[in-house]
């Protein structure tokens, strides 16, 4: 059967064909033995790989329905053993389809399919987004392999560059291949996708051992047998610098960071913003007696150390009740209760003595991270659920604070890493949506293992943030195809707004305070502008096609004046019929009723000739003039509630250096917008118009919230209704609030 479908496929030899001047030069095909064993390399391994994928989606199915009395699974069972020979077929005629196209130059290369942005279903939204996660994960396990595939087959078949759309090898090619088989037959959405996720664990090591031995016969056969590629890896990390005892005035430097974390040079500007920090820090607990007296029989504090510090907080972090106790907070600041906390727990432990003082060093870490999460947990951005599930991150954050203070320095320190992941994961998510409350589910596994799991090894964070960051990469990329098509409608409204106002100032320049009869005030007001929006939209605004309209109506006022002055009717310019009919034709007006306008503007014209005033022909030429609906306004741009925005930039009232802010800002960056009294909703700059200037605003679905000048954002962070992040990240925006919150508090004193 594949030798008869192969056959069939076969072009035309070569010799039937016209001779074309232009591939006279052309290199000789490659040895077609050379690339038979090639397609032998993967026909032998990649149509079985997908065997044994639907294999697994068939035992899934058939599990599914026994255990539950799945009718549906039932359905999709039949459909897949239906279909599942077409549909392996059909992916081995891809496969020999793109090895045809580098055997035969003749044959046109597949052309990409052009970017449409259009509303498509959620199940094919879905299957898009799988199949590309299936090509680039195969793309990223085997990149070297790839890398030298591709440089050894350019060099066989004597080209420049090879599309991944044009090699059978490449990863996009293959998955494409799998999705149009899968297109080819009836198959349900949700079995396509499962499909996928099966198939990549089969791929896996199939495509290696395929690029293995296509290498191999490469290198055997001569093209480029010695060629090394290096793999692609991050930068090894550096040893940490030497510490140096603190200058006075200065704060003590940063601990050494762990094995495993990079650590970069500390800026001086940094340093001294850490220094600034935990000056206010020591004012703030001076100001709220936080210093522990001495004991009643005059002896000192006893200090804890770090090593029981962490014991401390090792039984904190085992203690659930506990976390959720300090998460939900009593109106008391987190860095009290967590020290009434950890002074329990050092009972617990045996640890000596009832007044006990933190180190300094261990004092500032646990206060700096306790006012972190006093930030987040009582800002408004969160919900309840949200705040308890992010407040169980407290205690293992404690303890990396007391190991590593570059937590508070280093950006791309991993804890810091994953707090703004989750935080990104959390913040706007409602779990309205099906995919918004699995990624929840997700968040809360996550932070689940992190209490369970850490044991004082910061490796765990990157860990958790790397898989955390993977499994958000689906749903990021359905967030940026809604950011596409919001900013495509509003790009498509603006163009809109901007060809409606050209027209009606053109028109309205040559119209002049002409009262013309009501036939020609609908040809010109209606169907010329809508035939000038359309042909400005389609063609621009140098198409010919405006000339020729505006010459019509031109021509149009000309016979209107020449009637008005009660001209010799055989003295009036005769009407553009070719280029009248064209406009209304553009609006579907066509036939006997376009004949009927024309009759009707005759009419009117002699009409007014006879000496009647315009308004007079009004009623007996209405009917001719068949119903036109104007395309519909622009819809008003949807604003959360609790926004509101005022028209006309000069009726504004907003402070000059917020304006300059707000122009500033850039496409990527974040703002805070009040949606109610009780909720700030976090909305990224998606798109800057380059028509009207105008900001469109998105929330963390990708969904369009608000559309405003640099001025009316200005005016609304007058009334408090949004505001500028402090930093780039949650980490360092809940850090900047931090040292306010202390500013203020010393200032008060």
């Amino acid at each position: 059967m594949l030798c008869l479908h192969h056959s069939a496929d076969r072009q035309s030899p070569v010799s039937d064909r016209p001779f074309d001047p232009a591939l006279a030069g052309a290199p000789a095909p490659p040895s077609e033995a050379l690339l038979d064993s090639l397609q032998q390399a993967l026909l032998e391994r990649l149509p079985a790989a997908l065997e044994r994928a639907i294999a697994r989606v068939d035992d899934y199915l058939f599990d599914r329905s026994q255990a539950g009395d799945d009718q549906l699974g039932l359905v999709q069972l039949r459909e897949l053993r239906q279909v599942r020979g077409r549909l392996v077929r059909g992916f081995e005629h891809a496969l020999q389809a793109g090895f045809r196209r580098l055997r035969d130059p003749w044959l046109e290369p597949t052309a990409a399919a052009p970017l449409t942005l259009s509303l498509i279903e959620e199940a094919a939204l879905d299957e898009q987004l799988a199949v590309e996660q299936l090509a680039e994960g195969q793309a990223r396990v085997h990149q070297v392999a790839l890398e030298a595939l591709g440089q050894r087959l350019r060099h066989l078949l004597r080209r420049d560059e090879l599309k991944a759309t044009d090699d059978p090898f490449a990863p996009m090619f293959l998955a494409d291949a799998v999705r149009k088989a899968m297109q080819a037959v009836e198959l349900d959405g949700g079995v396509r996708i499962v499909l996928l996720k099966y198939l990549e664990r089969e791929w896996t090591p199939a495509l290696g051992q395929a690029y293995e031995r296509a290498n191999a016969a490469l290198a055997a056969a001569g093209i480029l047998p010695h060629l090394r590629i290096a793999p692609r890896h991050e930068d090894a990390a550096r040893a940490p610098a030497t510490p140096r005892a603190p200058e006075p005035g200065m704060a003590a430097a940063p601990d050494p960071a762990p094995a495993g974390v990079a650590a970069p040079a500390i800026s001086p500007a940094d340093q001294a913003a850490f220094a600034g920090l935990l000056g206010l820090l020591q004012g703030w607990r001076s100001a709220n007696g936080w210093t522990p007296p001495a004991a009643g029989d005059g002896t000192p504090p006893r200090p804890i150390s770090s090593a029981e510090l962490l014991s401390v907080l090792s039984l904190l972090q085992g203690d659930l009740p506990r976390q959720h106790a300090l998460a939900e907070g009593g109106g008391e600041p987190l860095a009290l209760r967590l020290r009434q906390e950890m002074a329990q727990g050092a009972k617990r432990l045996g640890v000596a003595g009832d007044n006990l003082q933190l180190d300094g060093l261990d004092e500032d870490a646990v206060d700096l991270v306790a006012l972190l999460f006093d930030v987040l947990l009582d800002g408004p951005q969160f919900g309840p659920e949200i705040r308890r599930m992010i407040g169980r991150m407290l205690v293992p954050y404690v303890k990396v604070a007391v190991k590593d203070r570059r937590l508070f320095l280093f950006k791309e320190h991993p804890a810091r890493r994953l707090l703004n992941t989750v935080a990104e994961a959390c913040e706007g998510n409602r779990g309205e949506a099906p995919q918004e409350r699995e990624l929840l589910n997700h968040v809360d596994r996550t932070i689940d293992r992190l209490v369970a799991e850490f044991n004082e090894d910061v490796a765990i964070f990157e860990v958790l943030e790397q898989e955390l960051r993977a499994y958000m990469a689906q749903h990021r990329k359905r967030v940026e195809l809604a950011e596409r098509r919001a900013a495509e409608q509003q790009r498509g409204r603006e163009r809109l707004e901007q060809a409606r106002a050209r027209a009606e100032a053109m028109l309205a320049r040559m119209r002049s305070d002409r009262e013309l009869p009501p036939v020609l005030d609908a040809f010109v007001g209606r169907f010329a502008a809508h035939h000038l929006v359309q042909v400005i939209l389609r063609e621009g605004q140098a198409s010919p096609r405006i000339d020729a309209t505006l010459g019509a109506v031109e021509r149009l006022l000309l016979a209107f004046d020449h009637a008005e002055l009660q001209m010799p009717v055989a003295q009036m310019p005769e009407l553009p019929r070719a280029e009248i009919l064209a406009v209304l034709a553009s609006s579907g007006c066509v036939g006997e009723p376009a004949e009927g306008v024309l009759a009707a503007m005759h009419e009117a014209l002699l009409r007014v000739a006879r000496g009647e005033p315009p308004s007079a022909v009004a009623t007996a030429l209405d009917a001719p003039i068949p119903p036109l609906e104007p395309p519909a306004p622009p819809a008003p741009d949807p604003v959360p509630p609790g926004l509101e925005l005022v028209a006309g930039n000069d009726m504004l009232d907003y402070d000059g250096h917020v304006l300059e802010h707000m122009r500033a800002l850039k496409v990527g960056q974040w703002l805070q917008l009040a949606t109610s009294p009780d909720r700030v909703e976090p909305a990224k700059v998606s798109w800057i118009s380059p028509i009207s200037g105008r900001l469109l605003l998105v929330n963390r679905r990708g969904i369009r919230v608000l559309v405003a000048s640099p001025e009316e954002l200005a005016a609304m962070a007058k009334l408090g209704k949004v505001s500028l992040r402090q930093g780039e990240t949650p980490f360092e925006d809940a850090l900047q609030q931090v040292a306010g919150r202390l500013k203020s508090a010393a200032a008060q004193l």
